[in-house]
């Protein structure tokens, strides 16, 4: 990256910063309000209002239609061993139609460095991060008996991670873009789709450090200005249950992030 389109990319950062410090979820969050007591201010029959039919990456800049909501994975779970995407596949087929890859996903990224380094051979026409993602997303489409599409970087908000949360999704229906009150964040319905805790808790990690990191608000995020894990459950069970597993992700950051929870009623 140039000089220029660095001091480009650190001016979109700040704008989008900026506006997504005017979000009265955020100064209410800043002001000591619970999540769950802001949630219940919110239309949130309009976030549950039926259940989604697609799989794309957890990325927040990922735009869908303010009706259509998604599952979202890292990657689309490219992350996961490969025993649990089987198991993945086997309880969610028929029930997911479209898997979505998109243009510079950081978890492809990651596995393709992984692979690289660990000398594994790469699928054949392979040669980079995002080549691996469409593929591996092509290969679970076809074995989830869905359709594949793949969402390309002029389709996509921006170059800017602008993420302020990570939407930790136990029920399958929520859909933070129904509202325009949330912030931008990533879509994580790991829980919902059956993946393990352990997995959870590692791809809240993974979407963390790219939100803190240099493709991200990075060093904006602080004990004052944190990073939020919104975790939305079918019933108190489960809620403390995530929230658990998201504390556990948490932990990891020396306070940068922090983690609140509502009930889906």
């Amino acid at each position: 990256m140039s000089i220029d389109q660095r001091h480009g990319h650190e001016a979109e950062e700040q704008k989008l910063w900026e506006q997504s410090e005017q979000l009265k979820f955020i100064k209410d969050l800043k002001d000591g309000k619970s999540l769950a007591e802001i949630m219940k201010q919110l239309d949130l029959a309009k976030a549950f209002a039926e259940s989604p039919e697609e799989l794309s990456c957890s990325d927040g800049r990922i735009i869908t239609p303010e009706d259509q909501p998604r599952f979202g994975g890292a990657g689309n779970f490219i992350l996961a061993p490969d025993a649990e995407r089987e198991k993945f596949i086997l309880e969610n087929k028929g029930k997911i139609k479209v898997v979505k890859s998109h243009d510079g996903c950081g978890a492809a990224a990651i596995k393709f460095k992984q692979m690289i380094e660990a000398g594994e051979t790469l699928p054949q026409g392979v040669t980079n991060a995002d080549e691996l993602g469409i593929y591996c997303s092509k290969m679970l489409a076809e074995k989830l008996g869905a359709e594949y599409e793949h969402t390309s970087a002029r389709e996509m908000s921006g170059a800017v991670h602008n993420e302020r949360a990570i939407y930790f999704d136990g029920t399958g229906k929520f859909n933070p873009g129904a509202l325009a009150e949330l912030p931008a964040g990533f879509m994580c319905s790991a829980p919902a789709l059956g993946l393990s805790r352990e997995y959870c808790q590692e791809e809240m990690a993974t979407l963390a450090r790219i939100a803190l990191g240099d493709h991200g608000f990075g060093k904006r995020f602080n004990q004052e200005n944190p990073l939020y894990i919104v975790v939305s459950a079918k019933d108190s069970e489960q809620l403390a249950d995530l929230k658990q597993i998201a504390e556990q992700a948490a932990g990891q950051f020396d306070g940068q992030i922090k983690v609140g929870g509502f009930i889906a009623e």
